[in-house]
């Protein structure tokens, strides 16, 4: 941007010494910024574009010597002219004076004559100075737009070979492993991004009792149903797309057989660069599927079994303690249902429900007069009924089961700060499911009426939960089973 008229900041603390120099300036066709303190001169050189300072030397609080400095140390302002107008006229003030920054002097009381020569002078140099700097920015803005304009073509030549060749060898390598393939797999064929059929090796041909003839140059949705095609048209497509390959299951329209169909992409390209062609490669898995399917047959019936195994022992525990009748699976749904809030898996849903069901199977082992005793336990009989978890365990140990049911039964009496029993285990150490049923036992247990004392109720049993969290209880399990009764209405179950 051209300006007008050369700018001059005059900084002075006497008005009429500022009033004598814009009388000489102004009618010379510059244009005056006035300041009357250093910090004020500062001010005014970073809101306008200064041409040249007349700086007083004298100025109340900062001085022009060190208004000159601060001016200086400014890198905008390296080149800037600088005027000291002092009535100082000892050497080492002037020393001081080109020390901090300066470029000329003018004594006090000012020759107009003198002044206009010297800022006439000192303008001139700052105008070819500008004129350099802008040339050399230019220069130097040109030099680094040309280096990187050049750069940025040989990378480009760069990618554009090492893609080229890149994507010759990957064509080479996919049609070598398609040709040593074929004779090997149970059925393959390659088509381009329309679905048209261009190869087709003879396991295929076979399976549906075709000539390559009959095929090559036909699209897929000529041999299969329209959902089918539209399928198995998303599938090619995305593969072209991603560039990564694709697996899903298949069962056959013609024959009713089950295949695992695995979608890969070929790189070959077309003019917009995008990969053209895909192999399928299907593999009969008919076999495969039937064994799954037993397997999960014979899984579920072992399952069924051992819940009906659970069930007599559910009934055995409280056929000796019929005061808890119902604690147990009270307990277990409401282990459940902390779970499943919790975002656990089903499968640990399900180990949980069922070490829930029988988690005091231990009791077994205690005497019935205990356990059915009216008054205070003393603290032998306390003892004995604590046994109840290592028992459960012991019980349980060698029992197979898709679950860790006696790790969760031996485990659902420790405590988060180790004081539980029987082996003090701590925090991390207690399983997950543990940690669910201790929680739930307990709850279910307070609020439910014993031998010894009357049910002490659910808002008890929660001030319980609530008071010992991050201690006896895990912090997460017990802020999850407050919320399941106190904002979301959960009630024990009625069994």
């Amino acid at each position: 941007m051209i300006k007008d008229k050369p700018v001059i900041l005059i900084v002075d603390d006497h008005p009429e010494n500022i009033e004598l120099l814009e009388a000489y300036l102004v009618p010379q066709g510059y244009e005056i910024v006035k300041a009357t303190n250093g910090e004020e001169a500062l001010g005014k050189l970073s809101g306008n574009q200064i041409d040249l300072v007349l700086l007083d030397v004298l100025l109340p609080g900062m001085d022009g010597f060190e208004v000159t400095r601060r001016i200086r140390q400014d890198n905008t302002h390296r080149l800037l002219p600088i005027i000291l107008v002092t009535i100082l006229r000892e050497t080492e003030d002037r020393v001081k004076g080109i020390e901090a920054g300066c470029d000329d002097f003018i004594s006090t009381p000012v020759d107009k004559v003198e002044l206009l020569a010297r800022v006439r002078s000192l303008l001139k140099v700052k105008a070819y100075n500008d004129l350099k700097s802008n040339y050399r920015r230019e220069l130097e803005s040109e030099v680094t737009r040309r280096t990187e304009e050049l750069k940025q073509a040989l990378g480009n030549l760069q990618q554009e070979i090492s893609e080229r060749k890149r994507a010759e060898d990957e064509l080479k390598e996919a049609l070598e492993k398609l040709r040593s393939l074929s004779a090997y797999v149970d059925s393959m064929y390659m088509v381009d991004r329309d679905c048209t059929y261009l190869f087709m090796n003879e396991g295929h041909l076979k399976r549906f009792g075709l000539l390559m003839e009959e095929v090559i140059g036909k699209r897929y949705d000529q041999f299969h149903s329209e959902e089918d095609a539209r399928h198995f048209t998303e599938a090619v497509h995305e593969v072209c797309e991603t560039g990564n390959p694709r697996t899903k299951e298949h069962k056959s329209e013609r024959d009713g057989r089950f295949y695992l169909r695995t979608f890969t992409p070929i790189i070959g390209r077309n003019v917009d660069g995008k990969i053209s062609q895909a192999a399928v490669i299907s593999k009969d898995i008919t076999n495969i599927k039937v064994s799954e399917k037993k397997l999960k047959d014979t899984l579920d019936s072992l399952k069924r079994a051992l819940n009906t195994i659970i069930q007599v022992m559910v009934s055995t525990v409280e056929t000796r303690d019929p005061y808890t009748a119902g604690h147990q699976l009270r307990s277990a749904d409401l282990a459940c249902t902390i779970a499943t809030e919790m975002g656990l898996s089903q499968d640990k849903i399900d180990g949980i429900r069922m070490a829930g069901s029988i988690h005091d199977i231990g009791k077994l082992s205690t005497p019935a007069e205990i356990l059915s005793k009216p008054t205070k336990l003393s603290e032998l009989e306390f003892s004995l009924i604590k046994e109840h978890a290592r028992k459960g365990y012991e019980i349980l140990k060698d029992v197979e089961s898709p679950w860790p049911l006696a790790e969760i039964i031996g485990q659902h009496h420790e405590r988060v700060d180790g004081s539980g029993y029987p082996r003090n285990l701590k925090g991390e150490e207690i399983c997950i499911e543990a940690r669910i049923l201790a929680v739930a036992d307990v709850v279910e247990s307070m609020a439910s009426h014993r031998p010894y004392r009357p049910a002490l109720g659910i808002n008890a049993a929660l001030d319980e939960i609530e008071k010992n969290s991050g201690t006896l209880y895990d912090n997460t399990v017990a802020d999850v089973c407050l919320r399941l009764f106190r904002e979301k209405g959960f009630q024990l179950t009625v069994i």
